[in-house]
């Protein structure tokens, strides 16, 4: 399976994101396996995240700017 870039939203005050590339079939299972490798700052953020598949323009933001997580 084809590897896909999702954007991982952690709402609230102390909210934060993240970007992964990892070959889950949807945004639950992007969401199961950042879980999976402890990538939130708390494990019950997990709970509260909101996953989508990133644009090119969020990929190349993250590329320049950040770190990606590869799972």
């Amino acid at each position: 399976m084809e590897k896909k870039h999702y954007l991982l939203n952690v709402p609230g005050k102390h909210g934060y994101s993240f970007m992964i590339l990892c070959d889950a079939k949807d945004e639950d299972e992007a969401i199961n396996m950042a879980a999976d490798a402890d990538l939130f700052n708390d494990p019950e953020d997990a709970d509260y995240c909101i996953a989508e598949e990133a644009s090119e323009s969020d990929i190349a933001h993250w590329k320049k700017y950040c770190t990606i997580q590869e799972i």
